[in-house]
């Protein structure tokens, strides 16, 4: 392979050199560049609940402690709250205000997952066993979940075997949740109720200052989980490595959903993308069309940024060889190199770049390792080699999607580390896939487009 090392990752955005690195980590959180870290968010995940069994009656506190194997769950005197992390499951909430926790002893407020975890925080809060079991499996029961982050806030009274939960309120992500309330005979009043939700628009803008478009992503405040969707609306359009430069801008525009408190509930979504570079700009609302249900981006007058291919099948690789003539790196002659190379770790998927039918799946077909090939229309097929191995269920005759993943990277056949070769061939001849236009997607039209402008509009409204 050629030893340019240049990036043609989308997170590097950048033209500078720097060193390859075959067995770097595809994390993204490790796209800073050498010798720079990238700012954390302002918003860290908490720490979710492991499974354990219920301690008996004689453990000692020293055990106890060992068993939660140094922060297996969380609790906090007074008010301060432990933050929920972005990417659970959520679920619809009404109106209904939360109850305020019952005044008395500040409350202890702990994360957990199951009965196990609650029972637990409960005993090591000073409950006795018998009654942190009661309380523990009366709340998980009320909620009706077995295995799912919760957060919970505890008022307890009394000292010693007299320590009792006065009152529990048990939160999940979605803003659903229940309230107990010990009454004068030891028994438990149960209170349901949904959190008020609200829905904010959230904004950040910047420039790329640094060597990657990851930590410039994140100093501008956008969130982690989003750096990757908001790349990915650009895929059709950019060439990353030569056209993405320091100075160049780019805005983020996502929604939340957030309890009276502030408090986010469930992961941000991707709404509007704009990035402005030397060679252009673009941008991108996201819209579900009807009949679809994931959303696609299209641009203000309602055309699509998808085309008929990808301009990258993989993400997170480097450009290591391009079209053309070049040195052939195993055989050492001039040749010519009938497409493109994208380095990227061993495992890494591969996705259709467009949608098609599977012309083959061959192994082990010689030089090109394992091979697949997808037939586009009668004149139009790609060719991805050197795959570790085919996804799982790939046959010939199979139907794929645009994105769809085909196989994974790997170093087959005449290969000299692991990286994906990328041909596009018209009428069996190959092509530049980097200089090929491709098709566009049919721009939305009707009732489809009407519901379109309507949702741009709502999304220009709440950013201005």
């Amino acid at each position: 392979m050629n030893n340019d090392t240049t990036s043609f990752d989308p997170k590097t955005w950048l033209e500078e050199k720097s060193a390859a690195r075959e067995t770097a980590s595809f994390d993204p959180k490790t796209w800073a560049g050498a010798g720079e870290t990238a700012p954390p968010e302002s918003d860290p995940p908490s720490t979710a609940q492991t499974g354990r069994r219920l301690p008996t009656a004689v453990f000692a506190a020293a055990g106890l402690v060992a068993a939660l194997g140094g922060g297996a769950w969380l609790w906090s005197g007074g008010n301060e709250e432990l933050p929920v992390p972005d990417e659970v499951p959520s679920r619809s909430a009404t109106a209904t205000p939360a109850p305020k926790p019952v005044a008395g002893e500040p409350p202890r407020i702990v994360t957990v997952r199951n009965l196990q975890n609650l029972t637990l925080a409960l005993e090591q809060m000073g409950v006795p066993l018998a009654d942190a079991v009661g309380v523990a499996r009366e709340t998980v029961g009320a909620l009706g979940v077995e295995d799912q982050e919760m957060r919970v806030e505890v008022v307890l009274d009394g000292k010693g075997d007299d320590r009792v939960v006065k009152s529990i309120i048990a939160e999940l992500s979605g803003g659903s949740g229940v309230r107990l309330t010990r009454q004068t005979d030891g028994s438990y009043a149960r209170e349901e109720n949904l959190l008020n939700e609200s829905t904010k628009i959230r904004s950040a803008e910047g420039k790329i200052r640094h060597a990657t478009f990851y930590a410039s992503a994140i100093e501008a405040g956008i969130p982690d989980s989003l750096i990757t969707p908001f790349a990915k609306a650009f895929s059709f359009d950019f060439d990353f490595q030569r056209e993405v430069k320091q100075g160049d801008r780019f805005l983020a525009v996502w929604e939340e959903r957030v309890t009276p408190q502030g408090r986010r509930l469930g992961p941000p979504r991707l709404v509007y993308a704009e990035m402005g570079t030397g060679v252009g700009e673009r941008a991108y609302y996201a819209f579900t069309p009807p009949d679809e249900v994931e959303p696609r981006w299209f641009d203000a007058q309602g055309n699509g940024a998808a085309r008929g291919l990808m301009r990258t099948p993989v993400d997170g690789a480097r450009l290591t060889s391009g079209f053309g003539t070049r040195v052939h790196p195993i055989r050492g002659f001039v040749k010519k190199h009938n497409g493109t190379d994208f380095a990227a770790p061993t495992g890494t998927p591969i996705y259709a770049s467009g949608s098609a039918t599977v012309a083959a799946v061959a192994p082990n077909a010689r030089c090109a390792g394992n091979l697949v090939k997808l037939q586009h229309n009668e004149n139009m097929q790609t060719w991805y080699m050197h795959m570790v191995r085919f996804a799982d269920g790939l046959t010939q005759g199979q139907t794929v999607n645009q994105g769809d993943v085909i196989g994974y990277v790997g170093t087959t056949g005449c290969s000299t580390g692991p990286h994906l070769h990328y041909e596009v061939r018209i009428d069996g001849e190959p092509i530049d896939p980097m200089t090929f236009e491709t098709t566009k997607v049919e721009p939305l039209v009707g009732e489809a487009k009407t519901m379109f402008l309507a949702r741009r509009a709502e999304i220009d409204a709440a950013r201005e």
